[in-house]
This record gives C-alpha cells, structure tokens and sequence, in this order.
C-alpha cells in the first residue's frame, strides 16, 4: 500500500477542517524550508533535522577519496552528502505494539 503526499493532505485538511490549499502550502513550505537546510548548510558540517517524535533525516559529509574494489582500480569519488531518514527504535517498537497488541 502507498500513501501518497495528497492523500496525506486531504486527510489533515479534513480532520483538522482546513482549506485543502492552505495544508498544500504548509507541506510545500515545510519542504522548501528542509531541502534549504539540506542544501545550503556547510557541507562538512553534520545536520539533522527532526521532523516529528522519533522521526529525522540525518545528513552525513562523505570526502572525497580514491577506491579499489575489484577490477576498478585507483576510482575517484568526490566528496558529496548522504541523506537518510531514520525512525527511531521507540516509534517502530509503538508501531509494533499497535499492529500486534503486545
């Protein structure tokens, strides 16, 4: 099952009796307001934004460097960022206990 972007906004316009527009803008303001975060911060300056209650995107600084991995040999990789969203152990063990009952 996929819950897509717009669905989320119709619901939150409905349960919270808002103007589906208005709740539009807020996700598109909350997501400009993150990629500016994410991508004019210092590079090699580690970041993490917490979104909700066990909930964040951690951006990590990678330098370049030189690799050998089998038969490509002396490969440059230039510096660049890793971003990844992680949930924590407490919101999967909430989420378990939800579906299971335990």
């Amino acid at each position: 099952m996929n819950i897509t972007q717009d669905t989320l906004i119709k619901q939150i316009a409905e349960k919270e009796n808002m103007n589906v527009a208005t709740v539009r803008r807020l996700f598109q303001s909350t997501e400009d307001i993150i990629f500016h975060y994410l991508s004019s911060t210092d590079p090699s300056e580690e970041l993490t934004i917490k979104l909700w209650n066990g909930i964040h995107i951690k951006r990590k600084y990678i330098k370049m460097k030189k690799y050998s991995k089998g038969m490509f040999q002396n490969i440059d990789c230039p510096e660049h960022v890793n971003t990844k969203a992680h949930l924590s152990k407490y919101y999967n063990r909430q989420i378990n206990q939800k579906l299971f009952h335990k």
